[in-house]
């Protein structure tokens, strides 16, 4: 579900995380359309509450190996579909754990005979098993781009304004097909295809979207996009192309270097290549969010429900400040991850020696140690990307968005059926899950 909200964002310097969103009685009408039909959306929602309940969810999450996780989902999505606000009109998110938990096992009896017949394949032709593998991963890959269908058209089914759901038609399977034929195309002209596969699967999932008895659709096209994001291909291919030849060129110099007998001059060389290849991926880095922001301002701009669309006027700053904020933090776990293995490192001389040389108790402690703070370090990088990513992103776009033509939505009336949840248990299983 998309994220509307008519508050523009400031500009925030590289480093610096975004500011906190002003409560509702403070946001402003967006540097949009502001007739009389259109509607202001607002995100009231608090970046401490988000936090608090992502510490919580997430320490649950450890103590209960995973199992917490179905319902520390439910919990954000709460969150943040009750803080966005159409007008006056909130949404609400309607789904629950119980369903993401019987969709997840379901979907492991789906997945378990696959990966059955894979090891037995493995075993009767244990000289084809390596390319076993191939086909197995195909079909996964095209039942991913299913999973990720059937979740979206569970989530729209648990989400509602003014007591009303949006739902979904369409076919999953159909999709799928579409997704990997665009996949193709995109892999064998070095992405620059993307833009019209994302018009074409946004249109597809679009026009098969409904609130209530109101049809959705998507007027973007791939070329706006193209025009939109060409320079970062460019660039990327440029930096892309770069890295190759320098790369090349490194190792034709390392080679006679090597020839000729002179070690350090391979150092040398090795080392020059290294720290080109560290530059030129920092030089990459903020492309990622930058063009995270452009298509997001496109999708929002091309969609439509009968006469409503609606106007953003998201920044690639914005976005970009929400990314740079979590990796600036996330250096900071990394390094107090860094100071506890230090430390435990300084109390027991070397943890991995104690396993080697210890007995059968010193050996769980050392595990258990090295065990809690490689868990520490995953929790606070997942709270992370949590607050700063997800959150950032969503109250970004919420407040920068504005619904035009909001009048319609009074003639609307109730349609549609609640999907079930296995999409959502088969996204989770295949790690192509989403918010």
């Amino acid at each position: 579900m998309r994220n509307f909200s008519s508050e523009p964002s400031p500009p925030q310097p590289w480093g610096a995380p975004p500011s906190p969103e002003p409560g509702p009685e403070s946001v402003q009408a967006p540097a949009g359309p502001t007739t009389a039909s259109s509607g202001q959306v607002t995100f009231t929602g608090l970046r401490g509450d988000f936090f608090s309940l992502v510490v919580a969810g997430g320490l649950l999450q450890l103590v209960t190996v995973g199992f917490y996780r179905f319902w520390l989902v439910t919990d954000i999505r709460r969150h943040l579909w009750r803080h966005t606000r159409i007008g006056a009109d909130a949404l609400e998110y309607t789904g629950t754990a119980r369903e993401l938990l019987i969709g997840f096992l379901v979907a492991l009896a789906i997945l378990a005979p696959v990966y059955v017949l894979y090891f037995l394949a493995g075993l009767v032709a244990e000289e084809y098993a390596a390319f076993a593998s191939v086909p197995l991963v195909l079909v996964l890959y095209v039942f991913g781009h299913y999973a990720t269908y059937r979740a979206r058209r569970y989530r729209m089914t648990r989400t509602s304004l003014r007591g009303l759901r949006f739902w979904m038609t369409g076919s999953a399977f159909a999709y799928a097909g579409r997704a990997a034929w665009w996949d193709f195309l995109t892999v064998i002209t070095l992405g620059l295809a993307y833009p019209w596969r994302a018009a074409a699967l946004e249109r597809y999932r679009m026009r098969n979207t409904r609130y209530g008895t109101l049809e959705g659709g998507f007027v973007g096209t791939g070329w706006r996009l193209f025009v939109r994001g060409a320079w970062m291909w460019v660039l990327a291919m440029v930096v892309l192309a770069g890295m190759i030849a320098a790369a090349a060129g490194m190792a034709s110099a390392g080679a006679l270097a090597s020839l000729a007998g002179d070690k350090d001059e391979v150092e040398t060389i090795l080392g020059l290549v290294s720290l080109g290849v560290v530059l030129l991926v920092v030089l990459l880095l903020p492309l990622w969010p930058i063009f995270r922001a452009t298509e997001l301002r496109w999708r929002i701009e091309g969609t439509r429900f009968g006469p409503v669309s609606l106007h953003s006027s998201l920044r690639r700053r914005t976005v970009l400040g929400c990314y740079a904020a979590a990796l600036g933090v996330s250096m900071l776990v990394g390094s107090a991850g860094s100071v506890l293995f230090g430390t435990a490192t300084m109390v027991m001389k070397n943890p991995f020696e104690h396993i080697e040389t210890a007995g059968l108790g010193g050996q769980i402690g050392a595990f258990a140690v090295i065990a809690v703070i490689y868990l520490l370090m995953l929790f606070g990088f997942g709270v992370v990307k949590r607050v700063f990513v997800d959150r950032g992103v969503w109250a970004a776009v919420a407040a920068t968005t504005t619904v035009v033509g909001v009048e319609a939505l009074d003639h609307v009336a109730a349609a549609g059926e609640a999907a079930g949840s296995l999409g959502e248990g088969l996204a989770d299983a295949l790690d192509v899950g989403a918010i």
